[in-house]
């Protein structure tokens, strides 16, 4: 049998999270501070070694130590990071087109599904659910409907009517 959980039981089992609840204004911009501060770490070290190599006069009148090898990393990095970043978009982009391709040639042409087995199973479904619970223009119509316990359908229900009807499933 099916366990029903009340809001309570659930904040138990589940993970709860305060910043997205109402009020706890403190723990919200406690914790915007600290992730705000941990993208600041991350970019930090790259604005650092940008400075000298992006404004060399600002660094000079500053008076930035500049050794050759901050440059030669930032070289490095910057070209490590547009290679990356055009095998990416290369990458990206030729998916893409193979998606497109594939749905239309392939996807849009080939039939997926027999429509003659599924106007036979329709009409299957149909016949035992008029049997069951009425026809369907009264089904449609009613607001409220009742089923009888012995108005519901065996988990196997689908599969015998069509292993009655001759309709592979």
């Amino acid at each position: 049998m099916k366990r029903t959980l009340n809001r309570e039981e659930a904040q138990k089992d589940l993970v709860y999270d305060s910043y997205y609840q109402k009020g706890h204004f403190g723990t919200k911009i406690f914790q915007t501070i600290v992730a705000l501060l941990g993208w600041a770490a991350v970019f930090l070290p790259f604005f650092w070694l940008a400075i000298p190599y992006l404004f060399p006069d600002m660094a000079k009148r500053e008076h930035f130590i500049v050794y050759k090898e901050e440059i030669q990393t930032f070289d490095f990095l910057f070209l490590f990071l547009a290679i990356i970043f055009l095998f990416l978009v290369v990458a990206y982009i030729s998916l893409t087109l193979w998606n497109n391709h594939r749905f239309k040639t392939l996807l849009q042409k080939d039939i997926q599904y027999d429509e003659e087995q599924l106007d036979v199973r329709r009409a299957l479904l149909n016949d035992a659910y008029d049997k069951q619970f009425g026809p369907e223009e009264f089904r449609k119509e009613v607001r409220y409907y009742s089923v009888k316990e012995e108005q519901n359908l065996d988990t196997d229900f689908v599969r015998n009517l069509y292993k009655e009807g001759g309709v592979k499933l």
